[in-house]
């Protein structure tokens, strides 16, 4: 493990860290200077422990949000402010040049966005007053609630999305990956929240057994040039759905497998299932269910390292053990907080949150399993593959 502290690099609390890699670290830093709120893009070389303005921007809005988006060589910016128009920067990781700069105006209300790869966004927007009426009647032709675009950032041009399970989706839900040297799109479309489709269960009587939670996959290329062609349907393969009596949900990846978590409502029977990128086999990954005389505990499932581990707790301290591409087994005090990853197999990481009415505290600890050793600090943590970032 690696821990790279920029505690005295971060200017203020607003600083957000955009990309975590083996030599650098990209992070935003917005601040006002002579009269101008201006937002700075910098890379912290991991080498040579020094930071460097990649680009710099005088935000004409002060309400501007930032949405941002790396690749190996470019980062875009996405700066809205919930309205009709955003604006589309794309810019050179190590030269600073800006490659794309575009302003947006659509309709409705600007609600989230993703980056499909280092030329293509979706954007989603909502009803709102100024196209009231329009919003009504595309709600009327369609039945959807949002409309969703996809934006070529080489043609600076936006396409309609017609596909369904595309507009019914969120950004959140839209994970590119790649296979075989292709970038593919996994769609998820869950039905609402776990509470929530337990309650259809419960409510199947009247509801029926066709509330589902589905998982779609298609080539990005095909999917782009589907939108591109005006086409209601863009090729997405369906791989995994429960219907109104079970749940599956997308649980992280790995180079070999994507991950799901599955649950049968009937028997409570959950397990973790593993969908082979290469193959399309399913298989059982690991069963997340306590046996009779076993303690009661808790399955924490880490999505960005394809994890999973269950957490047992006393009346002091919190139990750790590996269930999946973890063989850890560790306990440590509940002083430290609430488990949060842990890294190498063999450094945990918790998080306690001291608040009241009016402020907020946050500590993260690293504790060694191997040496008993632990570490706390007052500030936010982030973690990449080996690396815990301080800041």
């Amino acid at each position: 493990m690696k821990v790279v502290d920029l505690r005295n690099v971060f200017a203020n609390c607003n600083d957000m860290l955009i990309e975590i890699s083996d030599n650098y670290i990209y992070y935003a830093e917005e601040k006002k200077e002579e009269g101008h709120n201006s937002l700075f893009i910098l890379e912290y070389n991991r080498v040579t422990r020094r930071e460097r303005i990649v680009t710099n921007y005088i935000l004409s809005n002060p309400s501007f949000v930032q949405h941002f988006f790396c690749f190996p060589d470019h980062i875009i910016i996405v700066m809205e402010s919930g309205e009709s128009e955003a604006w589309i920067l794309r810019i050179d990781k190590h030269t600073g040049e800006e490659k794309t700069m575009a302003k947006l105006n659509f309709l409705g209300s600007f609600l989230d966005c993703t980056a499909l790869d280092e030329d293509h966004l979706i954007l989603y927007t909502v009803e709102n007053e100024k196209h009231q009426n329009m919003f009504r009647a595309y709600k009327k032709l369609t039945g959807f609630s949002k409309i969703s675009y996809l934006y070529d950032l080489d043609e600076e041009k936006y396409y309609y999305v017609r596909d369904p399970r595309i507009c019914n989706a969120d950004s959140m839900g839209l994970i590119p990956f790649t296979r075989d040297g292709e970038v593919q799109l996994l769609v998820l479309l869950p039905h609402g929240d776990e509470a929530e489709k337990e309650k259809c269960y419960k409510n199947r009587r009247w509801l029926g057994d066709n509330v589902n939670d589905n998982v779609w996959l298609c080539p990005l290329f095909d999917f782009i040039i589907a939108v591109k062609n005006g086409e209601e349907r863009a090729p997405l393969e369906l791989i995994l759905s429960a219907g109104t009596c079970g749940l599956v949900r997308y649980a992280g990846m790995d180079p070999e497998n994507l991950y799901f978590r599955a649950k049968y409502f009937p028997t409570g029977d959950q397990r973790l299932c593993a969908y082979n990128k290469m193959t399309g086999k399913k298989t059982v990954a690991a069963e997340l269910n306590l046996k009779g005389d076993e303690k009661p505990a808790s399955f924490y499932i880490d999505v960005n390292g394809a994890r999973v581990y269950r957490i047992t707790e006393d009346e002091d301290n919190y139990e750790v053990d590996g269930v999946l591409n973890s063989e850890i087994h560790a306990k440590y005090s509940k002083e430290l907080g609430e488990f949060l990853a842990c890294v190498d197999d063999r450094f945990i990481l918790a998080r306690y949150i001291l608040s009241d009415e009016k402020d907020s505290f946050e500590f993260n600890s690293i504790y060694d399993v191997q040496t008993g050793e632990q570490k706390s600090y007052e500030c936010r943590c982030a973690f990449q593959g080996s690396t815990v970032v301080l800041y």
